[in-house]
């Protein structure tokens, strides 16, 4: 579980920053913009996937957690991946955030 912990959120990372950025385009109007979200949907598909992986294999949570997890990030996807990094990773996981006590 710990070894694709930091890409994760690596991935969810970028594929904000594509959507943010795929938007901002399509408003102005520029011509590469619906590239840009196809490049932000497939990212987001990878983070979906790294942060399934982490779930399946976390030990700290029953299957019925699991199971609603599960539905909760296919379904919501970016709202999903606010709360799932902010606030319920580290139950998952068991892995502390550096700074946190």
């Amino acid at each position: 579980m710990h070894r694709f912990y930091h890409q994760t959120q690596q991935a969810f990372y970028f594929s904000l920053a594509f959507y943010a950025l795929s938007i901002l385009l399509l408003w102005l109007k520029i011509g590469f913009a619906p590239i840009l979200l196809s490049i932000a949907l497939l990212v987001s598909l990878v983070w979906v996937i790294l942060v399934l992986m982490e779930i399946m294999q976390s030990v700290r949570i029953s299957n019925s957690e699991r199971l609603l997890l599960l539905i909760f990030v296919i379904v919501t996807n970016i709202v999903a991946g606010l709360i799932y990094f902010y606030f319920l990773r580290e139950r998952v996981t068991g892995i502390k955030k550096i700074g946190t006590k």
